[in-house]
């Protein structure tokens, strides 16, 4: 089917990137502040970290939030996020594909800028993809010092 063969073509274009870069991997951004807060309605919210810092391989797209691996190996992951908490909590998730690997919390009462931070070193095979979802219901606070950043880089293939 069509899905697969976009798929295959996807792969091989990230392929001859990781060869055109070295075997290098890395990637950091930040999300845009054209408004303080980002805000999900009541479903998830996809992350769009549209500001790069650093992408190394091309293997982050900032259209889409998507980190796509050029090649089957171990990869590290880290994000920050912030908002100003007033007796509530944040929440962020990473997905690997469809696969909520990690749900982090952070409550806080004071009304000043808390800061949740999270890393992860996944196996991933070629094609598979790494993104940061917010949960229904929740924002994040971002000005143009970056509070917000997802970074990633390759370890080592396999």
């Amino acid at each position: 089917d069509i899905s697969y063969f976009l798929l295959n073509i996807s792969s091989d274009v990230f392929l001859v990137l990781f060869h055109f870069t070295g075997g290098k991997v890395a990637f950091s951004a930040a999300l845009t502040f054209n408004t303080e807060y980002v805000q999900a309605g009541p479903s998830e919210l996809n992350l769009v970290f549209r500001n790069i810092i650093t992408n190394v391989g091309n293997a982050y797209s900032s259209n889409t939030g998507f980190f796509t691996a050029p090649v089957k190996g171990v990869y590290f992951f880290r994000f920050t996020v912030a908002d100003i908490l007033s007796s509530r909590t944040m929440y962020t998730a990473l997905y690997r594909n469809q696969q909520r690997i990690m749900l982090l919390g952070e409550y806080d009462m004071d009304h000043h800028v808390s800061y949740l931070v999270g890393g992860v070193t996944l196996q991933l095979e070629a094609g598979d993809w790494v993104n940061l979802r917010l949960p229904g219901n929740q924002r994040l606070y971002n000005t143009e010092s970056n509070h917000c950043i997802f970074s990633g880089f390759l370890l080592f293939t396999l």
